[in-house]
């Protein structure tokens, strides 16, 4: 994975800060039915709903835009020392991802048919993201903690 198709460094605060306003904007219209209350009418004609559903379509669709916006702007920027190391670790981390995301559609395709089945969707979208940033954070740290483990050791033995 070349570097030069990575964000700069700084567009991970950017990405950060988009995921928690979008995590806010999820709790504040969570309404303990498993979200907006606003249906689209029977055809999922945007142009042809109420202005109500429109608004609630609309915040629907900013939300899943600023999650996927937001973890992809956290996992897909430069560390401050982009070297072969952690490109490595970037792409067995998107690997792991990948696979983890099928297996898991595999299960709910098995497991969850109907209408259901589109809200099953938009998060396997999301779950890919989440688990490449979750494993490839994990394992800059490990690489992290294993530096700062020999480091010591060295001094010890001066």
């Amino acid at each position: 994975m070349k570097s030069r198709f990575l964000f700069p460094h700084k567009w991970r605060v950017y990405g950060y800060l988009l995921l928690l306003i979008a995590i806010a904007i999820i709790l504040y219209n969570y309404n303990g039915s498993g979200g907006i209350s606003a249906q689209t009418d029977i055809n999922g004609n945007f142009f042809s709903a109420p202005a109500s559903q429109k608004i609630a379509i609309i915040s629907n669709d900013t939300e899943y835009i600023s999650v996927i916006l937001g973890l992809l702007f956290i996992g897909f920027s430069k560390e401050k020392t982009e070297d072969e190391q952690i490109v490595q670790l970037r792409l067995d981390s998107l690997q792991w991802a990948v696979y983890f995301n099928y297996a898991l559609l595999i299960i709910c395709i098995i497991m969850i048919n109907g209408i259901n089945f589109l809200n099953v969707l938009a998060y396997d979208i999301m779950s890919q993201l989440v688990f490449f940033i979750i494993r490839f954070r994990w394992k800059v740290y490990q690489l992290n903690r294993l530096a700062r483990i020999s480091e010591i050791r060295e001094l010890n033995n001066i």
